[in-house]
């Protein structure tokens, strides 16, 4: 009888162990099934993110090189010309005089040259990049490819209305914004840098979109020496 007990008490003892043993392993199975879904959902994420930031920069290259198309399908039809490549070398304007084409420095202070330009200006509460400022972003871009050993700052600004966490975020975009269309023009962007000071530094301090324009701007600045 007393045997009897003990093979009993064995086979309970024996079969908790087994439920609990098979309890802990479904947990532990759950528990790396979640883990596993959480690292697809994580790469998922990060692949949509790449994808918009993709879509963003082939949408900005597309409109840049539209605009582009447009100018010069108007130029082409005034003189009577064929039409030529979207990106094109910078002319003798946008370079300066041929007495400063040695000398980088003097050719960003010519002041008939699209070089001499610094400041790219935008609509209220925007950031995207105005047709008429198209030639001024390309004469710089193609002057950073021919002087791969200069390096820029684009200073995003705003007018003064909204708060300042807006200005400073609403700047810096514009500041962004100038930088990718430079890199989709070939630009190393370890030659861009980008900041935004929001509404502290307007050219104009009137109360009236005439002055609230000046402000809405990207500089375009070359650090190295004070121009």
């Amino acid at each position: 009888m007393n045997k009897v007990i003990i093979a009993f008490s064995v086979a309970v003892l024996v079969g908790g162990c087994a439920s609990q043993g098979q309890q802990v392993a479904e947990v532990e199975q759950r528990d790396l099934f979640e883990e596993t879904q959480r690292d697809a959902e994580l790469e998922r994420a990060e692949a949509d993110k790449q994808a918009q930031i993709q879509q963003e920069q082939e949408e900005l290259k597309r409109q840049l090189e539209e605009q582009q198309r447009r100018q010069e399908l108007t130029d082409s039809e005034e003189m009577g010309m064929p039409d030529e490549p979207v990106i094109r070398p910078l002319s003798d304007n946008n370079f300066g005089t041929g007495d400063n084409r040695d000398d980088p420095w003097m050719q960003l202070n010519e002041p008939d040259s699209l070089l001499a330009k610094r400041s790219i200006f935008y609509d209220f509460d925007r950031y995207d990049i105005k047709e008429e400022f198209v030639p001024v972003i390309e004469a710089h871009a193609n002057f950073l490819l021919e002087h791969p050993d200069f390096k820029i700052k684009i200073e995003g600004n705003c007018d003064d209305r909204g708060s300042r966490e807006y200005n400073l975020a609403l700047g810096q975009r514009r500041a962004e914004s100038v930088k990718r269309a430079m890199t989709l023009l070939g630009v190393d962007e370890n030659q861009i840098e980008t900041v935004s000071f929001g509404a502290e530094r307007p050219l104009a301090f009137g109360q009236d979109e005439a002055n609230w324009s000046q402000n809405r701007r990207s500089d375009i600045v070359y650090p190295d020496q004070s121009l």
